[in-house]
């Protein structure tokens, strides 16, 4: 089942509170605070969670899916165990280390999520 992003109302009603947002574990803020911010109230990158994908990027894709975005959609909170998931499987994907018990740069996760695992070109690039 899919969740669609939260607005207004809803918005309000499902993700303020104690215990809402995506539980942070072992220097994971970055990752929450930009999974939250691209999946929680917008729908811009959804296309991305369901578009066919290389068999080994599609449980990452399914992680992000099934344990974050519509977990946060339906009740306003993610527990660690999920994320500590992506992390797991980003790590195992070999193109970047540790991501499990360090902390990285934001861009690093953003890119390496939306190149290498989703196939989305950059929307930037600099010459």
């Amino acid at each position: 089942e899919s969740f669609p992003p939260l607005r207004d109302e809803a918005a309000l009603r499902v993700l303020q509170g104690r215990m809402k947002g995506i539980q942070g574990h072992c220097n994971s803020c970055y990752m929450d605070a930009a999974l939250f911010s691209l999946f929680s109230c917008t729908s811009v990158l959804d296309s991305m969670l369901f578009k066919p994908s290389l068999l080994c990027d599609r449980n990452v894709q399914s992680i992000l899916r099934d344990e974050i975005v519509n977990p946060l959609r339906k009740t306003g909170f993610v527990h660690a165990g999920s994320v500590m998931h992506l992390r797991e499987q980003l790590t195992d994907k070999g193109q970047f280390s540790s991501f499990t018990n360090a902390e990285k740069d934001p861009e690093e996760f953003l890119n390496l999520i939306m190149q290498h695992v989703l196939g989305i070109e950059p929307l930037l690039r600099l010459q």
